[in-house]
């Protein structure tokens, strides 16, 4: 299938025909049709249905069509479509084997002349290989034309499939089910036609049509569709689709299986009243729009939010026949009431179809940009929407990039999502591993498939690196003990090692160039591995926090008394950031230089990937290998909102200054743009509060605000430097930016932490070796031992 063919039709797959009890409009067949009929046909010869379908099917028992074309690569390409051996074999399984012409040609009022060639080359082909002569036909791309049946009923063909379309826009692969009496036999509609961004619930909508003597055709594509992407059905989500048709007692059988209960010679007088009459019965409206940038009008992607007055959320398709739109569902396993529902869209126009009423449109993109709200009425010709997103900074322009250093997003998407999000490096884990004994690479937590082992350029300015590995520790040796996360970044070759011993992970990221991040400050073993592991990279801005509400309360390890918030430290958004805002000066007091990073771990939580972002300065061109160093160098701030520029003596952070004795005065220089006013501007010396600074917030042209700050700093002994800032938001929200430090090295006056820091970096050591001694393998409590000899002879020099 040529997606430039998708109005007029479908794609290469799978179809699955439900059939239904056959009611009123029952015809002479011999038997009546029972309910949860179900008819699966495949289109196209793709490779997985012999590798992946197959052997799905033979253990549930079912019955299936696969249609064969020789079209796209068939003929040379063999990692992607099958072979006719394996044709073959299907058809000795007892699988039904299908006309879906030699070239995947396309039918219509032009080509008819050629249909008759077209479907006897596959008649040949079957013939040669001892295969009886197919007697149903799948329309290549769902493309029909009634001067199609005569043909089709010469060539034998008694049953043919077509799409969803044009009852339904083509981008949903909705349909209505089959009405035998009414649908004409040889264009028989689908009921549902598989998207990649389809659901249980999706599958459940075609299939529960089996009933009420009609038969669904729910139509599929590869299980995966490397060829055709925007088709593609994922295994494990094909086989949970089959798990709940056998789940429900569906009977699975061959299109072919049909002439059981219909008869295919009786078809009604007009082919397509039906189809006219199902289209003028339809209440939903298509809403078009396009998002563009408002300064030259060219489109831009983005991220689009349509919620329904009743509370439903609605998720469009791009209009264009090679653009993309990314569906994204997620739901707070402990608030189900915090969501986050959008679709990310390319740069091209997009569709919608929704019932007449009230609904809100937002578009958003990334942190650049205002968002853009609008309340829509949708009724009968309402005119096309043009959403003007406005940019109030251009970080690129002055050399900052931005990164998400922590998502579980399918690379598959990242293309889309990136570009949408303007995110300009994106680090998805692609291994991850929740027991410690079980390697990444063995775990099915992560992704299938072989990405590589270098950056994948999206386009001059946006990239993503496939190997990134997440070391989530839920279950140690043989019983739930939770010990953290641990993220390696940006290293060469997959993780064939289980978590322990933790040396040897943490030597072999070394030796391949890669960072350790530390995911989240309060998980048990989080304060161990620091000193441990020596540890690069601090999330400073982390995945609990989310555009949408915040949730994640009561969580992990309490925070001390003396950081002075209320409960747990995790109650409110605002204690959990300071909570990881003081345990990261309290690191870097102990002489800990960890640069901040920022993740969202967005395709697991409710929140867009890039919410929490980390900026990197570059003083060259944009690449993958300049960012990673740059963030490797702490050349950089996280932010959640606001864009927070820093400088100590002309030099950005990460400097490292040698003090002269006596000390100079340093100028520091902070200017902050933010999209709504700022509350405060912190300098932040050495893990307290040194200055606060009351925000100019001067409005901008573009409507930002904008606030300078130039002030000196001397510094007594050794130190640290950095700033942040906070962002007022509507229901005691906040958005935030961080600076990563500037150092200051004054002979013979090392840095000294506070005493009330090591004492807990002490205690809690201890209290995770009584908590796993009796758990855990002896080789992690002898690492929990050489890290709390760490911080006790730190906190010898404690003040």
């Amino acid at each position: 299938m040529r997606k430039n063919e998708r109005r007029l039709c479908t794609i290469p797959g799978i179809v699955l025909l439900l059939v239904l009890g056959l009611g009123s409009s029952r015809t002479d067949a011999t038997e009546a049709i029972p309910d949860k009929r179900v008819v699966l046909t495949f289109d196209d010869a793709v490779a997985s249905h012999y590798s992946v379908v197959r052997p799905i099917l033979k253990r549930y028992g079912f019955g299936a069509t696969f249609f064969i074309t020789e079209g796209f690569s068939f003929r040379t390409n063999k990692q992607d479509y099958m072979t006719w051996e394996q044709i073959k074999e299907l058809d000795q399984d007892g699988f039904e084997i299908g006309n879906h012409t030699r070239d995947h040609f396309g039918v219509s009022d032009r080509t008819l002349g050629q249909l008759r060639e077209q479907i006897e080359a596959i008649n040949a082909r079957c013939a040669e290989r001892g295969i009886p002569r197919p007697v149903s036909f799948a329309y290549p791309g769902n493309a029909i034309t009634p001067g199609a049946l005569p043909i089709l009923r010469e060539l034998g063909i008694r049953f043919a499939r077509r799409g969803g379309a044009p009852e339904h826009p083509y981008e949903w692969g909705q349909g209505f089910a089959y009405e035998p009496g009414v649908d004409h036999p040889l264009l028989i509609p689908s009921a549902g036609d598989a998207r990649p961004d389809w659901t249980i619930d999706d599958f459940k909508r075609a299939a529960d049509q089996a009933r009420a003597g009609r038969i669904a055709v729910l139509q599929f594509h590869g299980v995966p569709d490397r060829e055709h992407p925007w088709v593609h059905t994922r295994p494990e989500r094909f086989e949970e689709f089959m798990r709940y048709l056998h789940t429900n007692a569906f009977k699975v059988v061959a299109l072919r299986d049909l002439a059981r209960y219909i008869d295919p010679d009786r078809a009604p007088a007009d082919a397509l009243a039906i189809v006219q009459k199902r289209k003028a019965g339809r209440p939903e409206v298509l809403v078009e729009g396009e998002i563009v940038d408002n300064a030259n009008g060219k489109p831009l992607p983005a991220r689009l939010y349509v919620h329904g007055a009743d509370g439903t959320w609605h998720f469009p398709k791009s209009a264009f026949a090679l653009g993309s739109a990314v569906r994204y569902e997620r739901r707070n396993w402990i608030n189900t009431n915090v969501v986050e529902m959008h679709t990310t869209l390319s740069a091209h126009p997009f569709r919608v179809e929704l019932l007449p009423g009230r609904y809100t449109f937002t578009v958003e993109r990334g942190k650049e940009f205002f968002p853009e709200t609008r309340e829509v009425l949708v009724e009968p010709g309402l005119p096309k929407l043009v959403f003007r997103l406005r940019r109030w900074v251009a970080m690129a322009e002055s050399g900052w990039y931005s990164g998400d250093t922590h998502n579980h997003r399918d690379p598959a998407e990242l293309p889309n999502v990136m570009l949408a999000e303007d995110v300009n490096v994106g680090l998805p884990m692609v291994d991850w591993t929740t027991s410690s004994t079980l390697a990444p690479s063995a775990s099915d937590r992560g992704f299938p498939g072989n990405f590589g082992d270098v950056p994948v350029q999206i386009d001059a300015t946006h990239a993503w690196h496939p190997r990134n590995t997440e070391y989530e520790i839920f279950r140690t040796g043989n019983t739930n003990h939770t010990l953290g996360a641990l993220l390696i970044l940006n290293h060469r070759t997959r993780l064939d090692e289980p978590v322990f011993p933790l040396g040897d992970i943490a030597a072999k990221a070394r030796a391949e160039g890669g960072l350790l991040d530390l995911e989240k400050h309060n998980w048990p073993w989080s304060l161990a591995l620091v000193p441990l592991l020596k540890v690069d990279l601090y999330e400073l801005a982390n995945n609990h926090l989310w555009e949408t509400k915040y949730a994640v309360k009561n969580w992990a390890v309490p925070a001390p008394a003396w950081m002075g918030l209320s409960g747990s430290g995790t109650e409110t958004e605002r204690d959990w950031t300071l909570y990881g805002f003081q345990t990261y000066y309290a690191l870097l007091n102990c002489g800990f230089r960890l640069r901040p990073a920022a993740g969202t771990a967005n395709g697991v939580h409710p929140v867009p990937l890039g919410f929490s972002r980390v900026y990197v300065h570059l003083d060259e061109p944009f690449s993958f290998d300049a960012w990673m160093r740059g963030l490797a160098a702490g050349r950089s701030f996280v932010t959640t909102g606001p864009m927070m520029l820093g400088k100590a003596d002309g030099q950005w952070p990460g400097a490292t200054f040698q003090v002269a004795n006596p000390p100079k005065d340093y100028r520091l220089d902070c200017t902050v743009q933010s999209e709504q006013p700022l509350e405060s501007i912190e300098l932040i010396v050495n893990g307290l509060v040194s200055r606060r600074f009351e925000p100019q917030n001067k409005k901008t042209a573009a409507g930002s605000f904008v606030t300078g700050i130039s002030t000196e700093f001397n510094p007594t002994g050794t130190s640290w430097l950095a700033w942040r800032c906070f962002e007022k938001r509507p229901d005691d929200r906040f958005r935030f930016a961080h600076t990563a430090p500037w150092y200051f090295e004054v002979p013979g006056q090392p840095l000294r932490p506070r005493r009330v820091e090591t004492e807990w970096l002490v205690t809690r050591v201890k209290e995770e070796i009584a908590r796993s001694r009796r758990i855990a393998p002896d080789s992690l409590i002898e690492d929990y031992q050489r890290a709390l000899g760490i911080y006790e002879r730190i906190a010898e020099t404690a003040r």
